[in-house]
């Protein structure tokens, strides 16, 4: 049940890198500021039944909502796409339309006196379902809504960027489905509390599709069953709270390639990969690699979080995404230069920057985003190593890739409550890469700022997993919600110093730091001017400076964002040649 505080929820080629697109025009959007009706109910457990049909593209579902109150409400609201209709909604085993009058067009509610109060019909409108409960709520309470619904889903018009179900179909012509709904929320095929602040503690997903399919979702697997109607039902089990865009299914004629995953961590656990025959060979090849990544992301940032509820790789007719236990993947089944599957790695390190450890608002959503990315460039320098190669040339090489897609225009990290569409989309429309690429770049300056690899890399770990206890657990209780200040706490606290000054420049505002340099004879100056107002004026932006002086690499201390150093004077130096930090270049000599 991963939820915030009332008051907080109220108040407040190398890298194959993927063609990103803008959301389109649809009115669907997740997250911004929580409304006041949703931040006075908790949700623990979603139970959701859908019923999945290709011939006619719809579907049919239930979905029932146990959550406890937390403030006084006379209404539950959730988000539900228009696209989708409501057929009937309960509350605590009382049917909506046993409550309504229609010669008044008022809904009744009995009360233990035998008498009756009117209270309106739910509505469903603008993808807002609201449910009046006919009295108000108190804390303490727990109640139950079930909500029928369907129709024709939004099919997703670029998926999974904009969003949707994709209806597709294998070589052999048999039906090929996924849902992907990062940007516009799961409201696009379930009615739900859509606001990454609110997690359920744990979920049951029940799909029925043509028995000669198979239905795979998130958690663990809990059993098959033929309906002799030419239909057969799966259910899956999740064990652990769950983001909502992190729930999704496939449906098709999946075969299973399975391994066993032996951990450092010392357990054992099953991992899957459902796909379509006509790719057998290629998962195969591809699932050795998928183990190795698996163990190199424990190493770094701790123990796999859903490991009761295994790990499975989906095969989707779009490119992948990062479905708890349930990684969709939909790229080529190759290796990069660098050795390995970037598109299941990428979405893989969300299983701990996304899932393990969630943004409770996408103003954070670097976290997810951008750790995942600075994670491929860190397996890079791993495989390096192990393969007896130049780790820090493999290092630079990959983290190099991505400097130039670095847009400069919006903060990473911005202050206020965020919508998806206000963090994906830049003013003019166009894809905000920087929290992929910008925010991975600040980990990597921030690496070399530390200087002190063995601290670094223990932030990382500890960010997730502030104790061996949590990193023991299997029951949950290690997900945590990640911000961006809980990021700066641990840094600062392995680094022991103050790094205000650096996420404040990198992140809460988008524009580089400027750092000009002066010669004069043998004397040079190096000076760091940050953005008008972003800092303090008794706040310095320190970062030391890496120059080489014929060859001759030296780390240049900045103290109050100056320094000055002496060269031969026909010597040439060069500023910072292995990119190591991030700084507006344009005015260096």
């Amino acid at each position: 049940m991963r939820l915030l505080s009332l008051v907080a929820a109220v108040c407040c080629g190398l890298l194959a890198a993927p063609v990103f697109a803008q959301y389109g025009d649809s009115a669907n959007d997740s997250g911004g500021p929580l409304r006041p009706e949703q931040a006075t109910f908790d949700v623990i457990f979603y139970d959701l039944h859908l019923a999945i049909r290709p011939e006619s593209r719809s579907i049919e579902g239930v979905l029932e909502m146990h959550a406890d109150i937390v403030a006084p409400t006379d209404v539950l609201v959730l988000d539900l796409d228009d696209a989708l209709t409501v057929d009937d909604v309960t509350v605590n085993g009382t049917r909506s339309l046993d409550l309504f009058d229609p010669g008044t067009g008022m809904h009744l509610r009995a009360t233990g006196r035998g008498t009756a109060r009117r209270m309106e019909p739910f509505t469903h409108e603008a993808g807002v379902l609201r449910i009046p409960l006919g009295r108000t709520a108190q804390p303490g309470e727990r109640l139950t809504a079930k909500v029928r619904y369907g129709g024709q889903p939004v099919v997703a018009p670029n998926p999974p960027w904009d969003g949707g179900f994709t209806w597709a179909e294998n070589a052999d012509g048999q039906p090929w489905i996924a849902v992907s709904c990062q940007g516009e929320g799961a409201d696009l095929w379930w009615p739900v509390k859509d606001h990454p602040s609110d997690e359920p503690d744990s979920m049951r997903i029940a799909l029925t599709v043509p028995s000669d399919l198979r239905a795979i979702a998130n958690g663990a697997f809990d059993g098959r069953m033929d309906n002799g109607d030419g239909t057969a039902t799966e259910t899956w089990l999740v064990s652990t709270p769950i983001n909502n865009y992190g729930v999704s299914f496939g449906v098709g004629p999946y075969e299973e390639v399975i391994a066993d995953y032996k951990s450092p961590a010392g357990y054992t656990m099953p991992v899957t990969f459902y796909v379509l025959p006509e790719r057998v060979a290629d998962g195969i090849r591809q699932l050795p690699g998928f183990l190795d990544s698996i163990a190199f992301l424990e190493r770094t940032f701790g123990p796999y979080g859903f490991r009761r509820d295994g790990y499975k790789i989906l095969h989707t007719p779009y490119l992948g995404m990062e479905h708890q236990s349930l990684i969709a993947y939909g790229s080529t089944f190759e290796d990069n230069d660098f050795g390995f599957d970037w598109l299941h790695f990428h979405e893989l390190a969300h299983e701990w920057w996304a899932n393990l450890g969630t943004a409770p608002d996408w103003r954070d959503f670097w976290i997810h985003e951008s750790f995942a990315n600075y994670a491929e460039a860190l397996y890079a320098e791993d495989l390096a190593r192990r393969n007896g190669e130049d780790p820090d040339a493999a290092y630079l090489a990959y983290i190099g890739q991505v400097r130039p897609n670095l847009r400069n225009v919006q903060p990473v990290a911005p202050v206020e409550p965020r919508t998806t569409k206000q963090m994906y989309n830049l003013p003019d429309g166009s894809f905000n890469g920087d929290i992929y690429f910008k925010g991975s770049w600040f980990l990597h300056t921030l690496r070399f700022l530390m200087d002190d690899d063995e601290a670094f890399f223990r932030s990382l770990r500890r960010i997730l997993y502030p104790d061996s206890a949590l990193e023991a657990a299997t029951d949950g209780s290690a997900n945590r919600f990640v911000s961006t200040a809980d990021v700066q706490k641990v840094f600062e606290d392995e680094a022991n110093r103050d790094l205000s000054a650096y996420f404040t420049v990198y992140l809460r505002q988008p524009d580089l730091p400027r750092l000009t340099v002066d010669r004069a004879g043998e004397r040079v100056t190096l000076r760091w001017h940050t953005p008008e107002g972003a800092l303090p004026p008794d706040a310095p932006f320190e970062l030391p400076v890496e120059v080489s002086v014929g060859g001759d690499m030296q780390r240049v201390a900045m103290p109050g964002g100056v320094a000055t150093f002496t060269v031969d004077q026909d010597a040439s130096f060069e500023i910072d040649p292995d990119g190591r930090i991030l700084f507006d270049d344009s005015v260096l000599p």
